[in-house]
C-alpha cells in the first residue's frame, strides 16, 4: 500500500487506520480490513487545520473526509499527500525541470 497512520476521523469515537499511496488514501479498520478507498484524482480539495490538527480531504462526490493523526504529527499526512499529489502531475519525459515552488506548495502549507 505505502504509509499507515493511525488517525480519528471526523464523527467516530474509535481509532483506524488510514493508509496514503501513490495514488489513493484508504481508511482501515486496525486490524487491516479495507473500509473505504478514495483516489487522488477524484479529490477537488485538501486543507490543513494547523491549531486542532485535523485534516479535511474534499471529493468530487461531494464527500468530505476529515481526520485526525494520532501516531504522527499532522505535517507527516499532509507531506505525503502533497507529495503524492505533486508527483502524479510530473511529465513523464525525463526532461522535465522539477518546479520546487510546487512542489514546496504542495508540502510546505505549515511554513
Amino acid at each position: 500500500m505505502g504509509s499507515y497512520f493511525v488517525v480519528r476521523f471526523r464523527g467516530q469515537k474509535k481509532d483506524e487506520l488510514l493508509g496514503i499511496a501513490f495514488n489513493r488514501m484508504m481508511r482501515m479498520s486496525l486490524a487491516g480490513d479495507a473500509l473505504k478507498t478514495w483516489r487522488f484524482n477524484t479529490m477537488k480539495t485538501w486543507k490543513v487545520n494547523w491549531e486542532v490538527k485535523h485534516v479535511m480531504v474534499e471529493f468530487d462526490s461531494e464527500e468530505e473526509v476529515a481526520f485526525q493523526p494520532l501516531s504522527a504529527d499532522i505535517k507527516v499526512p499532509h507531506e505525503f499527500i502533497g507529495g503524492y499529489i505533486f508527483l502524479s502531475m510530473r511529465s513523464k519525459e525525463r526532461n522535465e525541470s522539477l518546479n520546487e515552488d510546487l512542489f514546496y506548495k504542495l508540502t510546505g502549507g505549515w511554513v
